[in-house]
């Protein structure tokens, strides 16, 4: 982030009598403003404490409502109005929603990553921000200002009116969806900013609930993966493979190995060709393949999986794999036949001593 130079006022600060008369600033008319016509400090009060991780609660699955979260509260009309002002629209003195918006995305931002800190504590670094781009991208969050049919308050220039469409919303394209994103980061600045003693937690529980809806499926399938109980997968992972020894902890990939693998046996697992990208998100998404070499087959491909990362997408191949029984008994046969047999060579080598 570029330096700035440091401003002579700070949030907060009172200006001295002469410094107000001094800052005053003449309508359009040519008549001087009044000090209520000022545009209104916001608090320093309002950004004392960022949320630290013990004010994120983690998602559980069973406790996500399908029901759209009442829309909190902001304190002060005018703040509000400001919210929903764009800066292109001619205004006498009033401020637009760049401000509140560069302060709500702070706080969205952080409190994406510590929700999902919180939540997903064995996910990688990398996956983890794969899902927090979910929550803060801007097509999200344009959704949720729709839902709340925020557009009925928005203040914009000519040009946003008509039938003009909503856009990518990248950061880079001045359209629509990233005009409705901005706005609703403007908002959530908003509440916290027009209420010091209640602004935070209600902005936070907020977007808390909006989030877990939209992620929910990705907690259920964390759930499933890391939440199952010593006995369920002690049973998934003998299903898995009657050959193999019991390994309820084992991955996939793991899981795998120990049914078919051994001495001189490749298992790959290979980027398979595509450009598929996630339904409902827009991330890309990998495909790749798992393959044998041994046991008489030459890259011979056991089974495919698809994910938003590939180590996911390697596991979700092997699970694949295992779960073709009529295949796994042909390999499975074949390396108890191959450990059978060394058995036999090692104890006739031992009976020639």
């Amino acid at each position: 982030m570029a330096k700035r130079p440091a401003s002579s006022l700070e949030a907060g600060e009172v200006l001295s009598q002469s410094d107000q008369a001094s800052s005053k600033r003449p309508r359009q008319d040519g008549s001087e403003l009044t000090e209520d016509d000022q545009p209104r400090t916001i608090q320093q009060s309002s950004f004392e404490s960022m949320p630290g991780l013990t004010d994120f609660i983690p998602w559980k699955s069973s406790e996500i409502s399908s029901q759209l979260p009442p829309l909190p509260q902001v304190k002060d009309p005018e703040l509000e109005k400001r919210a929903f002002t764009h800066p292109g629209v001619p205004r006498n003195g009033e401020e637009s929603y760049e401000r509140l918006e560069w302060l709500g995305d702070a706080y969205i931002e952080l409190a994406a990553t510590g929700l999902i800190f919180k939540t997903f504590a064995k996910t990688s670094a990398g996956r983890c921000s794969q899902l927090r781009e979910l929550l803060v991208r801007n097509t999200t969050l344009a959704s949720y200002f729709r839902q709340y049919n925020m557009a009925s308050k928005a203040i914009l220039p000519p040009e946003f009116h008509g039938d003009r469409g909503l856009g990518r919303g990248r950061s880079s394209d001045k359209d629509l969806c990233k005009t409705q994103a901005d706005m609703f980061e403007a908002y959530f600045g908003a509440v916290v900013a027009s209420d010091p003693q209640h602004g935070k937690a209600n902005a936070l529980a907020w977007i808390r609930t909006l989030w877990g809806q939209t992620i929910k499926e990705k907690i259920v399938e964390y759930e499933k993966q890391h939440g199952a109980s010593a006995g369920a997968a002690a049973a998934a992972s003998a299903s898995a493979s009657a050959a193999a020894p019991a390994t309820p902890n084992l991955k996939p990939k793991d899981k795998l190995r120990a049914a078919i693998g051994a001495k001189g046996i490749l298992l790959s697992y290979l980027d398979m060709p595509g450009n598929k990208k996630d339904k409902n998100h827009g991330l890309p998404l990998y495909t790749i393949g798992v393959y044998l070499d041994g046991w008489g087959e030459t890259k011979k491909l056991l089974g495919t999986g698809t994910a938003l990362q590939k180590k996911e997408a390697g596991h979700k191949a092997a699970a694949q794999a295992l779960e073709n029984k009529k295949l796994m008994k042909v390999y499975e046969a074949k390396k108890k036949a191959f450990q059978e047999a060394m058995a036999a060579t090692q104890e006739n080598d031992g009976s020639a001593e």
